[in-house]
């Protein structure tokens, strides 16, 4: 997966971008037709916001978090994303399953 970092008003260090890439890439485990990742990590006086985009083969999933700590918000945003990529799956299984229950006619 594509993993990409874009920092605003300040430079991430190399621990938190391997922390970045380690979580993110944890969440092929949930879905793995994710393709890649974009996160804008925005630094404002003493708030830390993370804009969190993960393209999906069939979906897109956003989340947009506040923390005072940049690792506590990443862990906001992916539990943000998580709940997205479940709700999907719970709502693609429940069309699949009334689409299998329908009876057709023939038309003879």
């Amino acid at each position: 997966m594509q993993v990409e970092i874009t920092a605003r008003n300040f430079t991430p260090s190399k621990n938190l971008r391997s922390c970045i890439a380690t979580k993110v890439e944890k969440l092929i485990n949930i879905d793995p037709s994710i393709y890649s990742s974009k996160l804008i990590l925005h630094k404002e006086g003493r708030a830390e916001k993370i804009e969190l985009i993960v393209s999906s083969k069939n979906k897109k999933y956003i989340s947009k978090c506040y923390s005072s700590v940049f690792e506590k918000t990443l862990s906001y945003a992916i539990d943000k994303i998580k709940n997205q990529i479940y709700k999907s799956k719970k709502s693609s299984n429940k069309n699949t399953i009334r689409f299998n229950n329908l009876k057709f006619n023939s038309l003879d």
